[in-house]
């Protein structure tokens, strides 16, 4: 017992050492970049370098503070990208705190897979994707849908946006709109702005953007036999 002890107090002090290394280099950044605040300083693995968060982006900071690099970070030795794989954990934390109150949801009968997804109500490949909306429902797909108007908060697809979730019946609207229907403007409290800043803090640059469970992004149209392959292939690999 007081060998395992031993054993376990270096590591508790390794840890507190850890921790205050971190602790103290944010500190010295957020000097440095006076108005930047830095989430989720750690070291990576056993290098002198640390990951930090800023805006939603993934940086690299050197362990002296002097140092800053943005790209993807791979390890040669597992040959897997780091980078990507704490991009897809930050986007899986944030789409398991999204609140459904505020999407608009398709529902098939039972359901096999749920896809939360950012879309534009005038953009092409948004209109094909939801006119085979009955073909993700019969392979028990859900779809969570957000808005992302690509013109941005103001524009004429924010305003079409914001049409569609004052309607009553949403998903009736969403369907008509999506065909071409010319939509009577309505107004209301929305959440589109907060939709589309999360689609920005997400990393979504066009529509339709896919997300899955898991946090990966599958950005464009997808039909949805090969749809349900991917989201297949993704859960087996959970």
């Amino acid at each position: 017992m007081l060998k395992h002890l031993f054993l376990i107090i270096p590591l508790l002090f390794s840890g507190i050492s850890l921790a205050e290394e971190a602790d103290k280099l944010k500190q010295q950044l957020e000097q440095t970049l006076p108005g930047v605040t830095i989430d989720g300083l750690k070291k990576v693995d056993n290098t002198q370098f640390y990951e930090g968060v800023i805006n939603g982006e993934i940086l690299y900071f050197s362990a002296d503070g002097r140092y800053v690099f943005q790209g993807e970070l791979v390890s040669l030795e597992s040959r897997t990208n780091l980078t990507e794989q704490r991009r897809v954990s930050m986007r899986k934390d944030i789409i398991d705190g999204l609140d459904e109150k505020d999407m608009i949801i398709f529902e098939p009968e039972k359901t096999a897979h749920t896809l939360t997804v950012f879309t534009d109500i005038d953009c092409v490949y948004c209109r094909k994707m939801h006119s085979e909306i009955e073909q993700y429902q019969d392979l028990g797909i859900r779809i969570r849908y957000m808005a992302y108007p690509r013109g941005g908060i103001g524009s004429e697809s924010y305003d079409d946006a914001v049409t569609v979730w004052c309607n009553e019946d949403r998903r009736d609207a969403m369907t008509r709109a999506k065909a071409g229907e010319e939509l009577e403007a309505k107004t209301c409290d929305n959440p589109v702005k907060a939709e589309f800043e999360t689609g920005q803090k997400l990393g979504v640059q066009g529509t339709p953007a896919l997300f899955m469970e898991n946090g990966q992004m599958l950005p464009g149209y997808v039909p949805a036999e090969r749809l349900k392959e991917i989201l297949e292939q993704t859960s087996g690999q959970s």
